[in-house]
């Protein structure tokens, strides 16, 4: 099942809030991620959080809608976001867009990203969307289509990956190793329609970001 959760991060344009939400099954709302749903003139399924940034008159208008309300207390052991990950991948998730993840506060980004761990784990594949980025995990291989303006990186999410191989880019790596804290992966270019990243070990993020 497709899930979409939206965090309270940046978000330039609903535009992709609304093409991604077409996509999904379930639609989770994350506390302050309200105001885009409310943009977007989309009702989420289910509302999650501590409920310290949401309008109040929007959470009541929510639960007179019948939207179902997940309420946690600020005192707890985890952001928000995990929860409403976890809530998703408890009710069937296999793919989860993720928005309004990052944005000016860089510790959630960070500890956002770092959640794409917790859904590989479960075999949960977890997609981190913006207006200019797509962050994706992976622990074998993936295959991307290209993307208008976009380039292509990678980025060791584990202290080495080995056995790196790609296709379809300008700079292609074979049977390559690479540690973090290595630029060399930063901004390919697409040379074919699609390309694909292989990895024998370790963990690696691939993301397609533009300026």
């Amino acid at each position: 099942m497709d899930v979409l959760v939206v965090g309270s991060g940046n978000m330039e344009s609903v535009e992709l809030l609304r093409q991604t939400a077409a996509l999904a099954e379930l639609l989770i709302c994350v506390d302050g991620g309200a105001r885009y749903f409310q943009k977007a003139d989309i009702t989420p399924h289910v509302l999650l959080g501590d409920f310290d940034s949401i309008e109040q008159d929007t959470l009541r208008a929510y639960e007179t809608e019948g939207v179902e309300v997940v309420r946690f207390s600020p005192r707890k052991d985890y952001t928000d976001m995990e929860l409403a990950l976890n809530y998703a991948v408890e009710h069937g998730a296999t793919r989860i867009f993720i928005m309004g993840a990052t944005g000016s506060r860089v510790d959630h980004s960070i500890s956002n990203v770092q959640l794409l761990h917790k859904l590989l784990d479960a075999d949960v594949r977890g997609i981190i969307l913006d207006d200019k980025n797509r962050i994706y995990l992976i622990k074998d291989k993936i295959t991307i289509g290209r993307m208008e303006g976009y380039k292509l990186s990678l980025v060791p999410a584990t202290p080495v990956v080995e056995g790196i191989v790609t296709e379809g880019l300008v700079w292609p790596l074979f049977n390559y190793t690479m540690k973090m804290g290595a630029g060399i992966g930063i901004s390919n270019e697409f040379s074919e329609d699609k390309a694909t990243v292989r990895i024998g070990s370790g963990r690696m993020y691939v993301i397609l970001s533009k300026d």
